[in-house]
């Protein structure tokens, strides 16, 4: 794959999405993908309570000098349809969230940033060999709320209990 994935109609090709490559890949600098992301693509999202729609999806390098440690940023804007947790009624819920992933050069490295106490939240073994569509699908997975409130239980003092029968 080249530094970065021409799109068609704002649609990059599956393909380019999917495309494994080292994480150190995505940190090159000049690298990006972006545009609109198929749903259909995604293998670990959708299922009985979780439907993503309009979902746009970006990985793009975000070296900012020689010496400093590599990153890259996946950001992710879609409207995702859930399933409310406290009363079951259908409501659409808007995700926009981003990240930066620092890039280590090996386990070594990532043991010293933890031990260091500089460690990211974000971090990744340069050498592990993911896609850009596992990054941006994981970037909306840790994006959803773990309990899914529609806006009038969210609103609500006291949450509505859904009655199984």
């Amino acid at each position: 794959m080249a530094g970065s994935a021409e799109t068609d109609g704002g649609m990059a090709h599956e393909a380019d999405w999917k495309f494994r490559q080292a994480a150190s890949a995505f940190a090159r600098q000049g690298y990006a993908i972006g545009g609109r992301v198929d749903p259909a693509w995604l293998g670990r999202t959708a299922n009985d309570s979780v439907s993503p729609r309009q979902l746009l999806g970006a990985v793009r390098s975000a070296n900012a000098g020689v010496g400093e440690r590599p990153a890259f940023v996946v950001s992710v804007e879609a409207t995702v349809g859930l399933v409310c947790q406290s009363c079951s009624a259908p409501f659409d819920q808007a995700i926009d969230s981003s990240s930066t992933v620092w890039v280590a050069a090996d386990r070594a490295e990532l043991a010293r940033w933890d031990e260091a106490g500089d460690a990211s939240a974000e971090s990744i073994e340069g050498t592990e060999q993911v896609s850009a569509l596992e990054l941006v699908e994981d970037e909306l997975l840790l994006s959803l709320p773990y309990v899914a409130r529609c806006p009038v239980c969210a609103a609500s003092d006291e949450p509505r209990r859904h009655e199984f029968s």
